[in-house]
């Protein structure tokens, strides 16, 4: 594709990154940068409606191991005469241990879905000051914008191309 050609994509995306921007600032359960990590695992699982429900899946089971993380980490910390530096790590690697069972269940087998899911928690859970009243439902609304993000990327790229085949069959005829 010729980069002429390749133009009005970038416009449908900058058009779709600049409405995301909007509804950060406008929508309270909203997250502009973790939709635009989820947007990506659109892409990244598929790109269709099964892969992104799968991923929301995946972010959901992501949040609620990155949950297990911090509460069993809290206790292992006590268990460890408050030394954090044991019992996060050690809290880590069980939970990280069993996420990766997960490969082997169909529905939930998009391991970097649980651990973008979990980055995103963790980033914005801290934003939240540790409230996960405050941080799961704006990870997961975000999540879910996210994927719509991606379906309206392809459905937009893909009414494009089709609109544009005939210009490119007129072209490659003269």
């Amino acid at each position: 594709m010729k980069m002429i050609k390749f133009l009005p994509h970038a416009g449908i995306i900058a058009v779709l990154a600049g409405v995301m921007q909007f509804m950060d600032i406008k929508i309270a359960l909203f997250c502009a940068w973790v939709g635009f990590a989820a947007w990506a695992c659109y892409f990244l699982n598929g790109c269709t409606i099964k892969g992104g429900l799968k991923v929301i899946g995946c972010w959901v089971a992501g949040v609620i191991a990155s949950v297990g993380i911090i509460e069993l980490g809290k206790f292992l910390t006590g268990t460890f005469g408050g030394n954090a530096a044991v019992g996060f790590p050690v809290a880590v690697s069980l939970i990280a241990f069993l996420v990766i069972l997960f490969e082997k269940v169909p529905a939930l087998d998009f391991i970097p879905g649980w651990f973008v899911g979990a980055a995103c928690f963790f980033g914005y859970n801290t934003i939240a000051e540790g409230n996960y009243a405050v941080s799961v439902p704006v990870i997961l609304v975000s999540c879910v914008i996210g994927q719509v993000f991606g379906y309206v990327t392809v459905a937009l790229r893909t009414a494009y191309a089709k609109a544009s085949e005939p210009v490119a069959e007129a072209e490659a005829a003269s």
